[in-house]
């Protein structure tokens, strides 16, 4: 038999993707907790979790056993709040991890549309890096993910999007005459790249390097709205995703300091949509899933309309 007891210490376990995290939330001690576990597993004959590098992996019955322990606890708290006040069942929460850029300046307005459709969806957005975002999802912590780079994997399931990469100058720039910017045009000229362990940043010296001209990084960041600043001043040109066209057009509505033309040899920038394959999604969460990516779609369609040339994203 279960307990409630058990079943609340697996859902923590679960949600913070630690037992030590666990136990601090639930105010008990590691050792604690680790005694639940076993116990737990001894009475179901069945291992819950496996240690890969370090992390807590829950096994697919684990995630079987926590949607039973979430329709139990909900019940009761559901219970709780009903004899409490007469409030309504606790809303589906949905945890979402994404790169900064999107999550400080994208997800906020998908989120907004969203809950009008879906009243009871709550949110919790982690703003992270990348590796970050990749390694939550992988923990199945999160339901949703925005990262750049993502990979398929017997943990994740990813939708790709793939951006081909244009390059930023200064409004009025001699260069905007052509459709198509290459190395050549832009020796010696001052740019405004990302750190040099970004793959954009390897890429473009790679590019300079193939054309046999010289490549000055003088300013690098470590996002592209930084750049937008350096670009926009006339401080520097910059080769970044066609999709922070539409970042640059949204942060900077009545600032047309900065144009954007094609970009040859072609650098392309991959990002993806990862959901967790051992965390079963909430009919609320795949609902969600199929927004953003509806959403993403729809931002790389508007971003077009910035540059002059046949589609961009694939």
């Amino acid at each position: 038999m279960i307990s409630l007891w058990q079943m609340t210490v697996i859902r923590e376990i679960m949600k913070t993707g630690s037992i030590s995290a666990a136990a601090r939330q639930l105010g008990r001690t590691q050792p604690a907790l680790s005694a639940t576990v076993k116990e737990l597993e001894r009475s179901m004959n069945c291992q819950l979790f496996e240690r890969q590098k370090g992390r807590l992996i829950p096994v697919p019955e684990t995630f079987f056993l926590l949607d039973r322990a979430n329709e139990i606890l909900e019940q009761v708290d559901d219970l709780k709040q009903l004899l409490k006040s007469g409030g309504e069942a606790t809303p589906t929460k949905i945890n979402v991890s994404s790169m900064p850029l999107f999550g400080d300046h994208f997800l906020p307005a998908i989120i907004a549309k969203f809950s009008k459709k879906y009243p009871k969806a709550n949110f919790q957005v982690a703003v992270q890096g990348s590796s970050e975002v990749i390694s939550s999802l992988e923990t199945q912590r999160f339901d949703v993910g925005l990262a750049e780079r993502g990979k398929d994997s017997d943990l994740t399931q990813c939708r790709h999007f793939e951006v081909d990469c244009v390059c930023a100058l200064p409004n009025r720039d001699p260069l905007l005459a052509k459709s198509v910017i290459e190395p050549a045009d832009l020796a010696g000229r001052p740019c405004a790249s990302f750190l040099p362990e970004h793959h954009i940043a390897k890429a473009l010296k790679a590019a300079f390097n193939n054309a046999g001209v010289d490549f000055d990084p003088k300013f690098q960041m470590q996002n592209v709205a930084a750049q937008y600043e350096i670009i926009g001043s006339g401080a520097g040109f910059g080769v970044f995703s066609a999709s922070s066209t539409w970042f640059q057009r949204r942060l900077w509505s009545n600032n047309n300091n900065i144009a954007f033309r094609r970009f040859a040899p072609k650098i392309t920038y991959q990002f993806s949509i990862i959901t967790p394959k051992r965390r079963p999604l909430s009919r609320a969460a795949m609902a969600f899933a199929r927004a953003l990516e509806g959403a993403v779609i729809q931002m790389l369609d508007e971003a077009q309309s910035h540059i002059d040339d046949a589609p961009i994203w694939r």
